[in-house]
């Protein structure tokens, strides 16, 4: 098999899932087993294998190196004064992320390698010295929209098409195939995004009301402020 650079600096695998994966988990040291392999919708929808712990679910966007679990975090993380912080991500436990699967919109091997769910959140804040004081998944606008996406990625060749387009990130076509797939894409996305739309919100709902949205928010205190 053989990697490139994506554009967030990491490798990314763009051919053959059957490699071994040489890194534990970050978050609990457990073994990584292959989960899905997604496509890198930014770079002509390269092929990129995730990886899963199934202690703590934590998902890992695969590479020949382990990633750096501390950047990723402290990235994440948001100070909210008197030593609290917290961090809102979209959660690798939820039902979207079960049902989206390889399409889960949350899911963006091309940006970052960690994918957090709320086990693996406490385990990589409690390496920082930081405790946990709440988890949650609630309903929010960014949740509903994360459950909208998953579904209307089921009907395009891009996963995501919607979104990346109007944050400008898609990549300028590079022969007749690609603009008419794109355009393709614009039209499938919005015939399906009312019917999705529709479905996503009940489902989403229900969801975060058993504790598996697709918001994940956790906050937590430095050891400073533990009392």
């Amino acid at each position: 098999s053989t990697c490139t650079k994506g554009s967030s600096g990491t490798e990314r695998e763009v051919s053959g899932t059957d490699d071994v994966v040489h890194y534990p988990c970050p978050a609990c040291g457990s073994p990584l087993y292959g989960w899905v392999a997604s496509h890198d919708p930014l770079h002509e929808g390269a092929k990129v294998v995730i990886d899963r712990c199934e202690t703590c679910r934590l998902a890992v966007t695969r590479a020949p190196g382990p990633p750096d679990a501390d950047a990723e975090v402290a990235a994440l993380l948001r100070d909210t004064g008197e030593h609290e912080v917290t961090i809102e991500t979209a959660n690798g436990a939820s039902v979207q992320a079960g049902i989206g699967g390889s399409q889960w919109a949350g899911l963006e091997p091309e940006l970052r390698r960690l994918h957090l769910s709320p086990d693996s959140a406490r385990r990589l804040l409690a390496r920082r010295g930081i405790e946990v004081t709440e988890v949650s998944t609630p309903f929010s606008r960014d949740s509903y929209s994360l459950m909208r996406q998953t579904l209307i990625n089921a009907f395009t060749f891009r996963d995501n098409f919607l979104r990346n387009a109007h944050a400008g990130l898609l990549p300028t076509p590079k022969s007749g195939r690609d603009r008419w797939l794109q355009r393709l894409d614009y039209v499938v996305s919005w015939l399906v995004w009312i019917p999705c739309a529709v479905f996503a919100f009940p489902i989403e709902l229900a969801a975060a009301g058993f504790g598996r949205g697709g918001d994940l928010v956790v906050n937590g205190k430095t050891d400073e402020d533990a009392g």
